[in-house]
Protein backbone atom coordinates (compact mmCIF):
# COMPACT_ATOMS: atom_id res chain seq x y z
CA UNK A 1 0.00 0.00 0.00
CA UNK A 2 1.26 3.45 -0.82
CA UNK A 3 1.44 6.59 1.31
CA UNK A 4 2.84 10.06 0.42
CA UNK A 5 6.41 9.90 -0.90
CA UNK A 6 9.52 12.04 -0.57
CA UNK A 7 12.25 11.15 -3.10
CA UNK A 8 15.53 11.98 -1.38
CA UNK A 9 17.47 11.20 -4.54
CA UNK A 10 16.40 14.60 -5.80
CA UNK A 11 18.19 16.52 -3.05
CA UNK A 12 21.74 16.78 -1.82
CA UNK A 13 23.08 14.89 1.18
CA UNK A 14 23.36 18.20 3.01
CA UNK A 15 19.68 18.91 2.37
CA UNK A 16 18.79 15.39 3.48
CA UNK A 17 20.51 16.01 6.80
CA UNK A 18 18.63 19.31 7.19
CA UNK A 19 15.37 17.48 6.57
CA UNK A 20 16.22 14.85 9.17
CA UNK A 21 17.08 17.46 11.77
CA UNK A 22 13.94 19.52 11.42
CA UNK A 23 11.33 17.52 9.57
CA UNK A 24 11.62 20.05 6.76
CA UNK A 25 14.18 21.48 4.39
CA UNK A 26 15.72 24.85 5.13
CA UNK A 27 16.84 27.13 2.33
CA UNK A 28 20.54 27.91 1.89
CA UNK A 29 20.15 31.32 3.45
CA UNK A 30 18.76 29.69 6.61
CA UNK A 31 21.38 26.95 6.86
CA UNK A 32 23.40 28.71 9.53
CA UNK A 33 22.59 27.90 13.12
CA UNK A 34 20.79 24.67 12.29
CA UNK A 35 22.44 22.66 15.09
CA UNK A 36 21.70 25.40 17.58
CA UNK A 37 18.06 25.46 16.52
CA UNK A 38 17.77 21.71 16.89
CA UNK A 39 19.29 21.79 20.36
CA UNK A 40 17.39 24.90 21.32
CA UNK A 41 13.98 23.41 20.62
CA UNK A 42 14.36 20.55 23.09
CA UNK A 43 16.13 22.56 25.78
CA UNK A 44 13.70 25.46 25.69
CA UNK A 45 10.68 23.16 25.68
CA UNK A 46 11.92 21.14 28.63
CA UNK A 47 12.51 24.32 30.59
CA UNK A 48 9.29 26.14 29.78
CA UNK A 49 6.70 23.37 29.42
CA UNK A 50 4.79 21.65 26.63
CA UNK A 51 4.59 23.22 23.17
CA UNK A 52 1.39 21.39 22.21
CA UNK A 53 -1.76 20.75 24.26
CA UNK A 54 -3.87 17.84 22.96
CA UNK A 55 -7.49 17.97 24.12
CA UNK A 56 -10.10 15.22 24.08
CA UNK A 57 -10.25 11.44 24.33
CA UNK A 58 -7.85 8.73 25.42
CA UNK A 59 -9.26 5.24 25.03
CA UNK A 60 -8.60 1.63 24.14
CA UNK A 61 -8.87 0.51 20.53
CA UNK A 62 -9.95 -3.13 20.57
CA UNK A 63 -8.55 -4.07 17.17
CA UNK A 64 -9.36 -7.25 15.30
CA UNK A 65 -6.48 -9.71 15.16
CA UNK A 66 -5.10 -10.94 11.83
CA UNK A 67 -7.28 -14.03 11.84
CA UNK A 68 -10.34 -11.80 12.37
CA UNK A 69 -9.78 -9.58 9.33
CA UNK A 70 -13.06 -9.22 7.47
CA UNK A 71 -15.16 -10.10 10.50
CA UNK A 72 -18.26 -8.12 11.39
CA UNK A 73 -18.29 -6.13 14.63
CA UNK A 74 -20.97 -8.47 16.01
CA UNK A 75 -18.75 -11.50 15.43
CA UNK A 76 -15.77 -9.64 16.88
CA UNK A 77 -17.58 -8.75 20.11
CA UNK A 78 -18.76 -12.32 20.53
CA UNK A 79 -15.18 -13.61 20.74
CA UNK A 80 -12.81 -11.83 23.15
CA UNK A 81 -9.86 -13.80 21.78
CA UNK A 82 -10.34 -12.26 18.32
CA UNK A 83 -9.13 -8.78 19.23
CA UNK A 84 -6.37 -7.00 21.14
CA UNK A 85 -6.74 -3.77 23.14
CA UNK A 86 -4.30 -1.02 22.20
CA UNK A 87 -4.04 2.44 23.81
CA UNK A 88 -5.36 5.17 21.52
CA UNK A 89 -7.70 8.12 21.05
CA UNK A 90 -6.78 10.83 18.55
CA UNK A 91 -5.54 13.55 20.97
CA UNK A 92 -3.59 11.00 23.02
CA UNK A 93 -2.10 9.58 19.81
CA UNK A 94 -0.94 13.01 18.69
CA UNK A 95 0.55 13.75 22.10
CA UNK A 96 2.68 10.59 22.17
CA UNK A 97 3.70 10.88 18.51
CA UNK A 98 4.96 14.41 19.14
CA UNK A 99 7.08 13.28 22.07
CA UNK A 100 8.58 10.44 20.05
CA UNK A 101 9.62 12.97 17.41
CA UNK A 102 11.08 15.32 20.01
CA UNK A 103 8.35 17.93 20.51
CA UNK A 104 6.94 18.30 24.02
CA UNK A 105 3.22 17.83 24.59
CA UNK A 106 0.49 17.67 27.22
CA UNK A 107 -2.79 15.78 27.26
CA UNK A 108 -6.12 17.01 28.63
CA UNK A 109 -8.98 14.55 28.91
CA UNK A 110 -10.87 12.21 31.22
CA UNK A 111 -10.40 8.45 31.66
CA UNK A 112 -11.95 5.99 34.07
CA UNK A 113 -10.67 5.12 37.51
CA UNK A 114 -9.91 1.63 36.22
CA UNK A 115 -7.09 -0.52 34.87
CA UNK A 116 -7.48 0.90 31.36
CA UNK A 117 -7.25 4.43 32.72
CA UNK A 118 -4.18 3.46 34.75
CA UNK A 119 -2.55 1.94 31.67
CA UNK A 120 -3.22 5.02 29.55
CA UNK A 121 -1.88 7.43 32.14
CA UNK A 122 1.22 5.31 32.70
CA UNK A 123 1.90 4.98 28.98
CA UNK A 124 1.53 8.68 28.26
CA UNK A 125 3.87 9.52 31.13
CA UNK A 126 6.40 6.97 29.91
CA UNK A 127 6.35 8.55 26.45
CA UNK A 128 7.04 11.96 27.99
CA UNK A 129 3.56 13.47 27.78
CA UNK A 130 2.55 15.89 30.54
CA UNK A 131 -0.59 14.33 32.10
CA UNK A 132 -1.22 16.99 34.72
CA UNK A 133 -4.57 17.81 33.11
CA UNK A 134 -5.80 14.22 32.90
CA UNK A 135 -9.00 13.75 34.90
CA UNK A 136 -10.34 10.46 36.31
CA UNK A 137 -13.96 9.36 36.71
CA UNK A 138 -15.50 6.72 38.96
CA UNK A 139 -18.91 7.06 37.26
CA UNK A 140 -17.98 5.62 33.87
CA UNK A 141 -15.14 3.40 32.63
CA UNK A 142 -12.46 4.25 30.11
CA UNK A 143 -13.87 3.92 26.61
CA UNK A 144 -13.23 0.77 24.59
CA UNK A 145 -13.90 0.94 20.86
CA UNK A 146 -14.30 -2.19 18.77
CA UNK A 147 -12.27 -1.75 15.58
CA UNK A 148 -12.91 -4.08 12.67
CA UNK A 149 -10.32 -4.60 9.93
CA UNK A 150 -10.77 -5.31 6.27
CA UNK A 151 -8.69 -7.91 4.46
CA UNK A 152 -6.23 -5.14 3.47
CA UNK A 153 -5.91 -3.73 7.00
CA UNK A 154 -8.23 -0.72 6.75
CA UNK A 155 -10.21 -0.22 9.92
CA UNK A 156 -13.67 0.89 10.95
CA UNK A 157 -14.95 1.96 14.36
CA UNK A 158 -17.85 -0.42 14.70
CA UNK A 159 -19.26 -0.25 18.24
CA UNK A 160 -18.37 0.07 21.90
CA UNK A 161 -17.26 -2.74 24.16
CA UNK A 162 -19.88 -4.59 26.19
CA UNK A 163 -22.61 -3.00 24.07
CA UNK A 164 -22.41 0.21 26.07
CA UNK A 165 -24.06 3.37 24.79
CA UNK A 166 -21.80 6.06 23.37
CA UNK A 167 -22.29 8.41 26.33
CA UNK A 168 -21.46 5.80 29.00
CA UNK A 169 -17.71 6.38 29.08
CA UNK A 170 -15.41 8.58 31.11
CA UNK A 171 -14.22 10.80 28.24
CA UNK A 172 -17.69 12.34 28.06
CA UNK A 173 -17.18 13.74 31.56
CA UNK A 174 -14.23 16.06 30.95
CA UNK A 175 -15.07 19.06 33.10
CA UNK A 176 -13.80 22.61 32.93
CA UNK A 177 -15.76 25.59 34.17
CA UNK A 178 -14.17 28.74 32.75
CA UNK A 179 -15.91 30.90 35.37
CA UNK A 180 -14.64 28.89 38.35
CA UNK A 181 -13.90 30.72 41.58
CA UNK A 182 -11.45 29.75 44.31
CA UNK A 183 -14.29 27.87 46.00
CA UNK A 184 -14.99 25.69 42.94
CA UNK A 185 -13.53 22.22 42.41
CA UNK A 186 -12.19 23.31 39.03
CA UNK A 187 -10.14 26.22 40.37
CA UNK A 188 -7.01 24.06 40.70
CA UNK A 189 -7.59 22.69 37.21
CA UNK A 190 -7.75 26.27 35.93
CA UNK A 191 -4.42 27.07 37.53
CA UNK A 192 -2.87 23.92 36.09
CA UNK A 193 -4.36 24.71 32.68
CA UNK A 194 -2.97 28.24 32.72
CA UNK A 195 0.45 26.89 33.61
CA UNK A 196 0.35 24.57 30.57
CA UNK A 197 -1.04 27.24 28.27
CA UNK A 198 1.75 29.63 29.23
CA UNK A 199 4.10 27.59 27.02
CA UNK A 200 1.59 26.21 24.51
CA UNK A 201 2.15 27.17 20.89
CA UNK A 202 -0.53 24.90 19.42
CA UNK A 203 -3.65 23.18 20.68
CA UNK A 204 -4.97 20.04 19.00
CA UNK A 205 -8.57 18.92 19.28
CA UNK A 206 -10.48 16.18 17.54
CA UNK A 207 -14.25 16.52 17.33
CA UNK A 208 -15.39 13.34 19.09
CA UNK A 209 -15.75 15.15 22.42
CA UNK A 210 -18.28 17.47 20.79
CA UNK A 211 -20.79 14.61 20.67
CA UNK A 212 -21.43 14.87 24.42
CA UNK A 213 -22.74 17.90 26.29
CA UNK A 214 -20.29 18.07 29.21
CA UNK A 215 -17.12 17.37 27.22
CA UNK A 216 -18.25 19.64 24.38
CA UNK A 217 -18.62 22.59 26.75
CA UNK A 218 -15.29 21.85 28.37
CA UNK A 219 -13.38 21.55 25.08
CA UNK A 220 -14.90 24.83 23.91
CA UNK A 221 -13.94 26.58 27.16
CA UNK A 222 -10.37 25.25 27.03
CA UNK A 223 -9.98 26.29 23.40
CA UNK A 224 -11.36 29.74 24.25
CA UNK A 225 -8.79 30.17 26.99
CA UNK A 226 -5.95 28.96 24.82
CA UNK A 227 -6.83 31.20 21.90
CA UNK A 228 -7.06 34.22 24.18
CA UNK A 229 -3.59 33.35 25.46
CA UNK A 230 -2.14 33.35 21.95
CA UNK A 231 -2.02 29.64 21.14
CA UNK A 232 -2.99 28.44 17.67
CA UNK A 233 -5.54 25.70 17.06
CA UNK A 234 -5.47 22.60 14.85
CA UNK A 235 -8.75 20.71 14.56
CA UNK A 236 -8.97 17.14 13.29
CA UNK A 237 -12.48 16.55 11.93
CA UNK A 238 -12.47 12.83 12.85
CA UNK A 239 -16.08 12.05 11.88
CA UNK A 240 -17.21 8.81 13.55
CA UNK A 241 -21.01 8.29 13.36
CA UNK A 242 -20.90 5.69 16.15
CA UNK A 243 -20.10 8.51 18.61
CA UNK A 244 -23.23 10.47 17.60
CA UNK A 245 -26.11 7.93 17.85
CA UNK A 246 -28.68 10.40 19.20
CA UNK A 247 -27.75 13.34 16.98
CA UNK A 248 -28.74 13.93 13.39
CA UNK A 249 -25.92 14.25 10.87
CA UNK A 250 -26.91 17.83 10.17
CA UNK A 251 -26.64 18.75 13.85
CA UNK A 252 -23.36 16.88 14.21
CA UNK A 253 -22.03 18.67 11.14
CA UNK A 254 -23.03 22.02 12.63
CA UNK A 255 -21.31 21.30 15.95
CA UNK A 256 -18.13 20.14 14.24
CA UNK A 257 -17.97 23.15 11.95
CA UNK A 258 -18.49 25.59 14.83
CA UNK A 259 -15.19 24.42 16.29
CA UNK A 260 -13.31 23.72 13.05
CA UNK A 261 -14.07 27.13 11.59
CA UNK A 262 -12.17 28.70 14.49
CA UNK A 263 -9.03 26.73 13.71
CA UNK A 264 -5.78 27.95 12.19
CA UNK A 265 -5.22 24.53 10.60
CA UNK A 266 -7.92 21.99 9.75
CA UNK A 267 -7.09 18.35 9.03
CA UNK A 268 -9.69 16.13 7.44
CA UNK A 269 -9.93 13.13 5.15
CA UNK A 270 -11.12 13.28 1.56
CA UNK A 271 -14.29 11.45 2.64
CA UNK A 272 -14.91 13.93 5.47
CA UNK A 273 -14.68 16.79 2.97
CA UNK A 274 -17.42 15.08 0.99
CA UNK A 275 -19.54 14.62 4.11
CA UNK A 276 -19.11 18.21 5.24
CA UNK A 277 -19.41 20.11 1.96
CA UNK A 278 -20.53 17.75 -0.78
CA UNK A 279 -17.15 18.02 -2.48
CA UNK A 280 -16.35 14.58 -3.89
CA UNK A 281 -13.49 12.74 -2.21
CA UNK A 282 -11.49 12.72 -5.44
CA UNK A 283 -11.97 16.45 -5.94
CA UNK A 284 -11.09 17.24 -2.32
CA UNK A 285 -7.79 15.42 -2.68
CA UNK A 286 -6.99 16.95 -6.05
CA UNK A 287 -8.19 20.46 -5.17
CA UNK A 288 -7.67 21.10 -1.44
CA UNK A 289 -7.91 24.81 -2.19
CA UNK A 290 -11.60 24.27 -2.91
CA UNK A 291 -12.07 22.68 0.52
CA UNK A 292 -10.25 25.62 2.09
CA UNK A 293 -12.24 28.24 0.17
CA UNK A 294 -15.67 26.69 0.66
CA UNK A 295 -15.25 25.35 4.18
CA UNK A 296 -12.49 27.14 6.04
CA UNK A 297 -11.71 30.52 4.45
CA UNK A 298 -10.48 31.89 7.78
CA UNK A 299 -7.88 29.16 8.30
CA UNK A 300 -4.17 29.43 7.56
CA UNK A 301 -4.36 26.03 5.95
CA UNK A 302 -6.21 22.81 5.25
CA UNK A 303 -4.67 19.32 5.19
CA UNK A 304 -6.49 16.56 3.30
CA UNK A 305 -5.44 12.97 3.93
CA UNK A 306 -6.58 10.00 1.86
CA UNK A 307 -4.66 6.96 3.08
CA UNK A 308 -3.16 4.97 0.22
CA UNK A 309 -4.21 7.66 -2.25
CA UNK A 310 -1.86 10.22 -0.70
CA UNK A 311 -2.47 13.64 0.81
CA UNK A 312 -2.81 17.26 -0.24
CA UNK A 313 -2.81 20.70 1.30
CA UNK A 314 -3.77 24.31 0.78
CA UNK A 315 -1.99 26.84 2.98
CA UNK A 316 -1.81 30.60 2.46
CA UNK A 317 -2.47 30.24 -1.24
CA UNK A 318 -0.03 27.36 -1.81
CA UNK A 319 -1.56 24.01 -2.79
CA UNK A 320 -0.14 20.66 -3.84
CA UNK A 321 -0.82 16.95 -3.77
CA UNK A 322 1.65 14.50 -2.23
CA UNK A 323 2.18 11.12 -3.87
CA UNK A 324 2.06 7.97 -1.73
CA UNK A 325 4.79 5.94 -0.09
CA UNK A 326 5.12 2.23 -0.63
CA UNK A 327 5.06 0.56 2.79
CA UNK A 328 3.79 -2.79 4.00
CA UNK A 329 0.56 -1.94 5.79
CA UNK A 330 -0.21 -3.97 8.88
CA UNK A 331 -2.91 -1.75 10.39
CA UNK A 332 -3.92 1.87 9.80
CA UNK A 333 -5.35 3.03 13.14
CA UNK A 334 -3.67 6.28 14.23
CA UNK A 335 -1.95 7.04 10.92
CA UNK A 336 -3.78 10.34 10.56
CA UNK A 337 -2.88 11.32 14.12
CA UNK A 338 0.79 10.58 13.42
CA UNK A 339 0.48 12.74 10.29
CA UNK A 340 -0.82 15.58 12.47
CA UNK A 341 2.08 15.16 14.88
CA UNK A 342 4.60 15.18 12.06
CA UNK A 343 3.14 18.37 10.66
CA UNK A 344 3.17 20.20 13.99
CA UNK A 345 6.66 18.93 14.85
CA UNK A 346 7.94 20.55 11.66
CA UNK A 347 6.05 23.80 12.16
CA UNK A 348 7.26 24.17 15.74
CA UNK A 349 10.76 23.30 14.56
CA UNK A 350 10.84 26.23 12.16
CA UNK A 351 9.02 25.29 8.96
CA UNK A 352 7.17 28.17 7.33
CA UNK A 353 3.64 27.93 5.96
CA UNK A 354 4.21 30.82 3.55
CA UNK A 355 7.32 29.25 1.99
CA UNK A 356 6.13 26.83 -0.77
CA UNK A 357 9.22 24.60 -0.58
CA UNK A 358 9.27 24.44 3.19
CA UNK A 359 5.52 23.77 3.26
CA UNK A 360 5.68 20.94 0.75
CA UNK A 361 8.51 19.23 2.60
CA UNK A 362 6.67 19.66 5.89
CA UNK A 363 3.63 17.81 4.55
CA UNK A 364 5.88 15.13 3.05
CA UNK A 365 7.50 14.64 6.42
CA UNK A 366 4.07 14.40 8.08
CA UNK A 367 3.01 11.84 5.51
CA UNK A 368 6.11 9.76 6.17
CA UNK A 369 5.37 9.69 9.91
CA UNK A 370 1.80 8.61 9.14
CA UNK A 371 2.89 5.92 6.70
CA UNK A 372 5.42 4.41 9.09
CA UNK A 373 2.70 4.15 11.73
CA UNK A 374 0.89 1.72 9.44
CA UNK A 375 3.76 -0.78 9.47
CA UNK A 376 2.97 -2.18 12.91
CA UNK A 377 -0.01 -2.72 15.21
CA UNK A 378 -1.38 -0.18 17.67
CA UNK A 379 -1.88 3.54 17.15
CA UNK A 380 0.73 4.52 19.77
CA UNK A 381 3.02 1.49 19.75
CA UNK A 382 3.51 1.83 15.99
CA UNK A 383 4.50 5.50 15.99
CA UNK A 384 8.05 6.10 14.71
CA UNK A 385 10.82 7.84 16.56
CA UNK A 386 12.87 10.50 14.83
CA UNK A 387 15.65 7.94 14.37
CA UNK A 388 13.24 5.65 12.53
CA UNK A 389 12.05 8.46 10.28
CA UNK A 390 15.70 9.31 9.61
CA UNK A 391 16.41 5.68 8.66
CA UNK A 392 13.40 5.67 6.35
CA UNK A 393 14.59 8.73 4.47
CA UNK A 394 18.18 7.55 4.24
CA UNK A 395 17.54 3.94 3.23
CA UNK A 396 14.30 4.35 1.32
CA UNK A 397 11.05 2.48 1.13
CA UNK A 398 12.52 -0.93 0.35
CA UNK A 399 13.24 -1.66 4.04
CA UNK A 400 9.61 -1.03 4.95
CA UNK A 401 7.85 -3.09 2.28
CA UNK A 402 8.99 -6.61 3.20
Amino acid sequence: MRFPLLDLSLVSLVSQQRFIQHGTFLSEKKAWGISALKAGVSSVESATGPSVLCIGDALMDCIANNEARGWSVEKLMADDSSWTAFPGGAPANVATALCKLGTSSAFCGCVGQDSDGDALKTLLKQEGVNVGLMQRSTLYPTRRVMVTRSKTGDREFGAFYDHRNAHEFADTLLRYNSTATDDDDSSQFTRDLDAILSSTKWMVSSTLSLAFEESAKSVTNIVDRGLKGGAKLLVDINWRPVFWPNTSESEARKSILELAQRAHIVKLTDEEAEWLFGISAAEALEHPDKVAKEGFPQALGVLVTAGEKGASYSCLGHSAQIEPFDVAVVETTGAGDAFTAGFLHSIIGGAELDDPESLQDTVRFAAAVGALTCTSEGAIAAQPTMDQVESFFIHGEKLWTS
